[in-house]
């Protein structure tokens, strides 16, 4: 312990330092020339440099100068921010080292939760279109008091363009290498006196980065839609409502693993990744009470969901035996396996707020239902299994002034959740439990233009059924422990220490964060492989640590250059935990948890209407899983863009991993190639090559 004690007092040091010029005397200036990047941070809208947490914020101008289009194009440019595939889009997120990697038959449960316009869309990743998507904030750290137990690790929060009453128009049109094409459009107006709308849709398509050799077309390749509509009505001076609408349509192939790890399949069934979801959210605010306000929003979610592929990778066509050669081994094997899940969510709030924001209590309402289908070829007849969680939640917390600029924030949350499962296995199960988290922090405004804020937070993630154990309970060759069934709440413990702070001249903004994370009753996915059949279930080990730096800003060199940068320490560990292989894990890094990351951009004007940007970024080599010690390498990636900015439009030649790095975004290790007896191997997916396009936005 002594050590680590030592390792913080160092962090703080090191932090208090960096920090100096912004806390000096001689950068006192008003208030109102603080950067105005809002956010819903505690339960209300504040300034970024107010809010006390660490947080990132991405807008339009951010996705465009990338040629980004969905939210892991963008997730580099975050610190301590990774994430995975294993699909057709790097869907799932990991936070300070935390978040699911994948999900087979397992009813999910976020560490890592996405909020959409107030939907709940965690655990439906490839729902994170940026099209008409006003701000990306990423909340790291527990957000338990506020978002509940989908947000144990962080949050993902996503608003797209509100309506107004004047009008607006925004078009996007684009080209990239991939047969690459988008297209989008979003109008606003105002209907009447007292109500505003705002409808968009977007559609892109791309072959996507891998060739089917055996199919003789691409096999990865993504077709994705959104259509979005809001409505905003005054109805009195203290009534308001808000309604909104999501519809997402997408239909990508998936085809990411190959024997020889490269990006030519020869698989004769490859895969998909589909979702078709509607949602809907009302929302209605009255503020006609000089003692409260009331706010109430209820949302509904339908999705269908898709998740198969091709198991053996490869083709057995005695027509082709050299490209089929794994496939005719005599001793080659032929499945598929399929997941289809029905989903319905939905949510009730009822939220009562102070005149002044600095107080607020609640009710939360949550339900989850989940069909699956699993269709796999060994298995007959299908498996059927049906999920269903309920949670109900009571919240509060109050913002206490302690001096002139000394506030206390206090917030606790007690959940109570259920979960009851069936499958056509005849297995019956049920699990519930009640959790509670709070928040203890001190924000001190040093001066007008810098704070430092200390927190103790804790947050929980609930726990459940293991859905992949009892599906394949009865597949051939495996033997899933009875005690790993079921699995038990993980609780995490967050120590933060921050400073965020901006120059007088406002040239200079720069946010620094140390934490601490314990947690405990730690779920980590774990799979038991038994020659090429596998199942993945979560299993409780008994604590982990997790703990760094982040660092965010950006620094207005000139007139003309300007920086943006970020970097994030991390270092974690796995306590006291065994594989069911026998691998022994204490004291090994957790999964998906690089030790460092950085992204530094450079904003240069070349003239008043043309920008360039070059920027760099990468992390450090990870594991990719608790079950066995294969590991990525690091990397290191160049983007680039070139703008220029008409009156009303805007159009950006721009493009990712400009040295054509081949970057892995999941790795597994077994034995899955006839032709090398099943020797276990390292596979991997990898992510994006070289992405390069052309992008026209008209705005209006």
């Amino acid at each position: 312990m002594e050590p680590f004690k030592n390792m913080i007092k160092l962090k703080l040091s090191c932090l208090a330092a960096a920090l100096l010029p912004l806390i000096s005397p001689s950068v006192i200036a008003d208030d109102k020339n603080i950067e105005q990047i809002e956010v819903i941070g505690d339960f209300h809208k504040e300034s970024l440099l107010t809010l006390s947490a660490s947080a990132s914020v991405f807008d339009q101008q951010a996705y465009t100068t990338r040629g980004a289009s969905y939210l892991d194009e963008i997730l580099n440019s975050a610190a301590n921010v990774n994430f995975t595939a294993g699909a057709s889009r790097g869907r799932f997120i990991q936070i300070r080292g935390i978040g699911l990697r994948s999900q087979f038959v397992d009813p999910i449960h976020p560490s890592v939760g996405m909020q959409i316009d107030g939907i709940n869309y965690s655990g439906l990743g490839g729902s994170a279109l940026l099209f008409d998507v006003e701000q990306v904030a990423i909340y790291r750290g527990p957000q338990g008091t506020r978002f509940g137990a989908d947000a144990m690790a962080g949050m993902i929060d996503m608003q797209s363009t509100a309506p107004t009453s004047s009008n607006a128009l925004n078009l996007k049109l684009g080209i990239s290498n991939y047969s690459g094409k988008e297209a989008g459009i979003a109008a606003g107006t105002g209907i009447t006196e007292d109500t505003s709308a705002r409808v968009s849709f977007f559609k892109k398509r791309s072959d996507g980065y891998v060739d089917g050799l055996y199919l003789n077309k691409p096999t990865n390749q993504q077709d994705e839609q959104v259509a979005r509509l809001k409505l905003h009505t005054v109805w009195s001076n203290t009534l308001e409502t808000h309604i909104t609408a999501h519809n997402i349509d997408i239909d990508n192939g998936y085809d990411g693993f190959t024997l020889d790890n490269s990006r030519n399949s020869v698989a004769d069934e490859p895969g998909k990744d589909n979702q078709k979801s509607n949602a809907i959210a009302l929302s209605a605010k009255y503020s006609g009470s000089e003692l409260f306000n009331l706010d109430m929003t209820t949302t509904h979610l339908n999705a269908d969901t898709l998740y198969s592929y091709d198991e053996d990778w490869v083709c057995n066509d005695s027509k082709q035996p050299v490209l089929c050669a794994p496939g005719l081994h005599p001793y080659s094997y032929k499945s598929k396996d399929s997941y289809a899940r029905d989903h319905q969510r939905g949510t009730l709030e009822f939220r009562l707020s102070g005149k002044d924001s600095d107080w607020v209590t609640g009710l939360f309402a949550q339900r989850r239902d989940v069909e699956l289908t699993r269709e796999y070829t060994y298995n007959d007849p299908d498996f059927n299994s049906n999920n269903s969680v309920s949670q109900i939640a009571l919240y509060g917390q109050k913002i206490t002034r302690l001096a002139e600029n000394l506030d206390l924030i206090t917030g606790v949350r007690a959940e109570r959740y259920s979960t009851d499962y069936f499958d056509n296995n005849q297995i019956i199960d049920k699990t519930d439990d009640t959790m509670w988290g709070t928040k203890l922090a001190l924000e001190y405004q040093v001066v007008p233009r810098t704070m430092i804020y200390t927190s103790l937070s804790r947050s929980y993630k609930i726990g459940g059924i293991n859905g992949e154990a009892l599906a394949k309970a009865n597949d051939e060759g495996l033997s899933v422990p009875t005690e790993n069934h079921t699995f038990a709440p993980e609780y995490l413990w967050n120590a933060e220490f921050g400073v965020k702070g901006q120059s007088q001249d406002q040239r200079h903004t720069l946010s620094l964060s140390a934490f601490y994370m314990h947690r405990e009753d730690m779920q980590l996915k774990v799979f038991q492989v038994q020659d090429q059949q596998f199942a993945g279930y979560i299993a409780n080990a008994s604590k982990g640590r997790n703990y760094g730096l982040e660092l965010e800003g950006n620094f207005q060199y000139t007139d003309r250059l300007s920086f943006t940068y970020s970097a994030g320490y991390l270092d974690t560990k796995i306590e006291d935990f065994i594989t069911q292989s026998g691998i022994n894990q204490d004291g090994r890094e957790q999964a998906q948890a690089p030790r460092y990351q950085y992204a530094i951009r450079a904003n240069y004007f070349l003239s008043d209407n043309l920008e360039a940007q070059i920027g760099i970024e990468g992390k450090d080599d990870y594991y990719y899983s608790n079950s066995h010690n294969a590991q990525s390498d690091n990397q290191n990636l160049i983007n680039a863009s070139i703008s220029y900015y008409g009156e009303n439009w805007t159009l950006t030649a721009w493009g990712r991993n400009l040295a054509n790095r081949d970057v892995p975004v999941r790795g597994f290790r077994f034995g899955n190639n006839a032709l090398k007896d099943y020797d276990t191997e390292t596979f991997v997916q990898y992510g994006e090559p070289r992405v390069a396009g052309l992008t026209l936005s008209y705005q209006l």
